[in-house]
């Protein structure tokens, strides 16, 4: 007060922090009041009489409201800077006719209304920015005929009103990652600066694929950090500087099309790319199908992998078989979002950037993400297991004379799955990212956020791990296996079969770390096409070949088979589970002097019905038949006969080379394993080949 004369009044970075309501009242002559960390202000100041303010700055404090009469007492100003307040709700400026630059970034603004810019002529730059701003009224721009700059980044948009906006350069819209809507060039026809969430939304600008570099290159030259932190700076320091800056920003936007520099007539970022298409998924044909040949095999070779396994009887599964079944189950998951992706592809064939941001911020990309870890995961935790349990039992029953439980063996493919879901809900939680490209996967692709970077590391490394344990193991379960004991183990197919499997999935991960870790930590470069690529078919491979391996190479295979479509000359189910039994017990033994290691056929009397005659199978050279028990099938000249008297078969005498014996209740020695007890139940006949 008593300072009619006073023009600039500039307190910034100084430690105050109130100043009155009414300590700048008066001053006619003042045009320039910049105030900056007054936390304490909670109003607006009451500026009666000061009438020639043009630039007032007012930032960092703790204004909540505007009052509705601030442009009847400021009808000079020309420069608003309000931010970093707690601005909740704007009022009309609509008599503010001479206002051309207004900053209210970092404020609490949920909505803009009709009224709140209307019939600002001379406004050319609005800063929105880093606010809560959810709507926008359709009407809100429409009479902002000089707007040239407009920042609304990192809000809470879905739409953007248009009408009022053809006369813009300058278009921020980054963050609001609900705003997924296309805009084309007939919308802002003199745009010379475009920043908008999706990739795809640049689609329509032309930038395509040819000028990725050149872009790359166009905004190293353009793009300055101290113009970017520009606007963060207050606008009004002191008059001339407020002044100066601001008229160089809008001479740099208007002279744009009159620079001879060879670049595109709109800069539009983010840039697309192959992590960002603008027309397909897949860009190529050979990708599209290698990925359909992928669905299609890990689809059906492992369901029927699952059938075989699960479906084929009432005999009880062996810890690696179980394993293996899973994997099947995991696999099987690969393949079903590998098919959603190329499902993708193909209804989006063309026009992919119409549907691209709705497609990564969706609920579809979020289950196709969780759908592909879970069951990449899941398989190599299993493969894990399986190695290790192998190792494990061979070391068992050298030192102890039996196997680990089955028990134990499914405790560990709970907690294998469990651990897998864990990490594929770990992104939906946002540690992690599946939005972050369309191919919905953790990996961060090269130009990724560092968000997503720290798990995607993780996985990988993880993964490395459990390679590294699998080949250990597997080395120390050949190490404590001589040559000549391999065939005794129990179960020598499906260790054989564990074993491809570790070489096969070991080979096709090493080329997803390597690239992984190469395009993520910068360690060369690494073109985004190849990435892609090995994304696309190298990592899902596992999920069609593991299936492959056991359907052609494994012998189980064709047993499940066999027990599930029984031919009619061949045994029932419970044949085959006996045999499996036996096959599992089998060692070498003293008391009997028999090897069952190699059991080909057992023959077990049905409880229901009339059991099957003998002249159905073809015995082998060697014939052992259980001895006569009371209560049992014994044989009285041709016919086998049951304990009511019931004959049946008709069995040939013996024929030169064959002998019949009886067994004398024999307990096979080295795997703890009865055959009397397990197999030789009371009303059953056995056949087996010695």
């Amino acid at each position: 007060m008593g300072s009619p004369l006073l023009q600039t009044i500039h307190f910034y970075d100084n430690p105050i922090q109130f100043v009155g309501r009414s300590a700048f009242q008066y001053l006619s002559k003042l045009h320039t009041l910049s105030l900056n960390g007054a936390t304490d202000i909670q109003e607006f100041p009451d500026l009666k009489g000061t009438t020639s303010l043009e630039i007032l700055t007012l930032t960092r404090a703790g204004i909540r409201l505007l009052p509705p009469g601030v442009c009847q007492q400021l009808p000079r100003l020309r420069i608003l800077e309000l931010s970093h307040n707690q601005i909740e709700e704007l009022p009309s400026l609509h008599r503010c006719q001479k206002l051309e630059e207004i900053g209210l970034r970092h404020n609490r603004i949920k909505e803009i209304g009709a009224d709140t810019f209307s019939q600002l002529g001379s406004l050319q730059a609005l800063d929105l920015s880093w606010n809560a701003i959810r709507a926008i009224h359709p009407e809100a721009f429409s009479t902002l005929r000089s707007l040239v700059k407009l920042d609304l980044t990192d809000n809470q948009l879905t739409t953007l009103p248009l009408a009022g906006l053809g006369g813009l350069m300058h278009l921020k819209l980054k963050g609001n990652l609900a705003l997924s809507q296309a805009f084309s060039k007939d919308s802002f026809p003199k745009l010379r600066i475009l920043e908008v969430p999706y990739a795809y939304q640049c689609c329509a600008y032309g930038i395509c694929a040819s000028f990725f570099k050149t872009s790359g290159q166009w905004q190293a030259e353009d793009f300055h950090p101290e113009e970017e932190e520009a606007p963060k700076r207050p606008l009004g320091l002191l008059a001339g500087q407020a002044e100066n800056h601001y008229d160089l920003d809008l001479d740099e936007l208007q002279m744009g099309t009159e620079d001879s520099k060879p670049h595109p007539s709109v800069q539009c970022s983010p840039v697309p790319g192959p992590f960002k298409p603008c027309e397909h998924l897949f860009e190529s044909w050979g990708i599209r199908l290698a990925v359909w040949a992928i669905v299609l095999l890990s689809v059906l070779c492992n369901g029927l992998v699952l059938l075989t396994v699960f479906a084929s009887g009432p005999s009880p599964l062996s810890p690696v078989k179980l394993v293996v079944g899973a994997m099947a189950g995991a696999n099987a998951l690969s393949g079903i979002s590998c098919g959603l992706l190329a499902s993708v592809d193909a209804l989006t064939y063309g026009q992919f950037a119409e549907y691209g941001a709705r497609w990564e911020s969706g609920l579809g990309c979020q289950a196709t993400g969780f759908l592909a870890v879970l069951g990449s995961e899941a398989s190599v935790l299993l493969l894990t297991l399986a190695a290790v349990q192998c190792s494990i039992s061979v070391t068992c029953v050298r030192a102890y004379g039996k196997a680990p439980s089955p028990g134990s063996v499914r405790a560990g493919a709970l907690g294998c799955l469990a651990l897998a879901g864990l990490a594929a809900a770990l992104p939906l939680a946002s540690v992690g990212e599946y939005g972050a490209s369309p191919l919905c996967l953790p990996y961060a692709p090269p130009e990724g956020r560092p968000a997503a970077l720290g798990f995607a590391v993780a996985l990988v490394m993880m993964n490395s791990l459990c390679f590294l344990v699998v080949a250990g193991a597997y080395i120390k379960l050949y190490c404590d296996l001589p040559r000549g004991d391999f065939e005794a183990v129990w179960d020598c197919a499906m260790v054989r079969h564990v074993a491809w499997l570790i070489f096969a999935d070991g080979l096709l991960y090493c080329p997803v770390a390597f690239l992984s870790f190469a395009s993520m930590l910068g360690l060369f470069p690494v073109t985004p096409e190849a990435v892609k690529s090995v994304l696309l078919v190298v990592l899902p491979l596992p999920a069609c070949l593991n299936p492959l391996l056991y359907l052609l190479f494994n012998p189980h295979f064709r047993d499940d088979l066999r027990r599930l479509w029984p031919s009619p000359r061949s045994p029932g189910p419970l044949a085959y589970a006996a045999a499996g039994e036996l096959e599992k017990s089998s060692c070498d033994s003293t008391q009997a002097l028999v090897a069952f290691s190699d059991v080909d056929l057992i023959l077990e009397a049905s409880e229901a019905g009339q059991p099957p005659g003998l002249e159905t199978y073809g015995f082998p050279s060697v014939t052992l038949i259980s001895r006569h028990q009371p209560g049992a099938t014994r044989l009285e000249g041709n016919h086998f006969v049951e304990s009511d008297g019931t004959k049946f078969g008709n069995p040939q005498p013996p024929m030169k080379g064959e002998l019949l014996l009886k067994a004398e209740g024999a307990t096979l020695a080295g795997c703890g394993s009865s055959v009397g007890g397990a197999l030789w139940p009371s009303g059953s006949l056995f056949a087996s080949h010695l």
